[in-house]
């Protein structure tokens, strides 16, 4: 098997990271090989995974090995969300400091819950909008222990049943920016339109693109909601291809997935989260850990 360098390159603080694969890969770092995989564009501008490998990374932390258990990893990721908004939208102590948190089914939905926890002890108002609430609760009863400390401890106003298009329309544009919790890294596009979340992202795509790109505070977890999490975004409908969610905000979990090479870095900031890998566990899986600061849980990718 011959060597081949893939060069990953993260511009943080102008440092240029490169490895060089070696020739003894791991099943996962096999499957990273592929093509599919990593981005080998002439620039490589960021290294991102596959949803396969995704998939691969959250097993392996799971495992007997390593010991992880779903809602550590969802208590970790939560913690990181709430420090990227802490990051871009800074508490106004005489303005709006509402933030709409609009939770899915699955594991985004329960970083969302805990990001509302940690936000309200931060001093944010957050509201949150869980419209699968008897659904995901039955399927993962440590959903309902989320909201039970939402509701009774914090008294963060919870809404568990579908809200009417205008009526979610008016909450997004009250508040100062919008957390999307709603889908992850195993959507598989497209949203059928008798789903609970059609509705729900049409306000979503409206609200990211009033008034041209740009106007609405959207911060998605890991994959902007309604992209497939390789081929990138999707519209939501076939007449229009650019319906689809704009962030202005991504933070990506552990490490990018493919469907970051479509963002937009003139538009979109990029931040990773998910401080709790090793070094070693990280280069085993075919990619570097990140240079976080001090005792940050996030930091900002800067495209070059």
């Amino acid at each position: 098997m011959f060597v081949r360098q893939v060069p990953f390159v993260y511009s943080s603080l102008g440092v240029t990271l490169k490895r060089l694969l070696k020739p003894r890969l791991s099943p996962i770092r096999k499957l990273m090989n592929q093509p599919s995989s990593l981005n080998n564009t002439k620039n490589n501008a960021v290294v991102a995974v596959n949803s396969t490998v995704a998939a691969d990374i959250d097993k392996q932390l799971m495992s007997n090995k390593y010991g992880f258990t779903l809602p550590q990893l969802m208590e970790l990721a939560g913690f990181s969300v709430s420090q990227v908004v802490y990051r871009e939208y800074p508490l106004d102590n005489c303005g709006n400091n509402k933030v709409f948190i609009i939770v899915g089914s699955g594991n985004n939905g329960g970083d969302g819950l805990v990001c509302a926890r940690h936000l309200k002890l931060f001093g944010y108002e957050p509201i949150v909008y869980y419209p699968t609430y008897t659904k995901s609760i039955s399927k993962q009863p440590f959903y309902n222990n989320l909201t039970l400390q939402l509701e009774e401890m914090f008294e963060i106003p919870i809404f568990k049943a579908p809200i009417d298009k205008p009526s979610l329309t008016k909450y997004l544009a009250e508040c100062r920016c919008v957390v999307d919790g709603v889908f992850g890294f195993s959507f598989k596009p497209p949203i059928r339109k008798d789903s609970v979340f059609f509705p729900i992202m049409e306000a979503m795509v409206e609200y990211s693109n009033a008034n041209g790109k740009g106007s609405g505070n959207v911060i998605s977890i890991d994959i902007p909601s309604g992209w497939d999490v390789d081929k990138g975004p999707l519209s939501l409908t076939n007449d229009d291809h650019a319906k689809y969610v704009q962030p202005k905000v991504l933070i990506s979990l552990t490490v990018p997935k493919l469907c970051t090479h479509f963002l937009d870095p003139t538009f979109t900031k990029h931040y990773v989260g998910g401080r709790f890998i090793s070094g070693p566990f990280a280069e085993s899986l075919g990619f570097k850990s990140f240079d976080y600061k001090g005792t940050d849980q996030i930091l900002e990718l800067k495209m070059k």
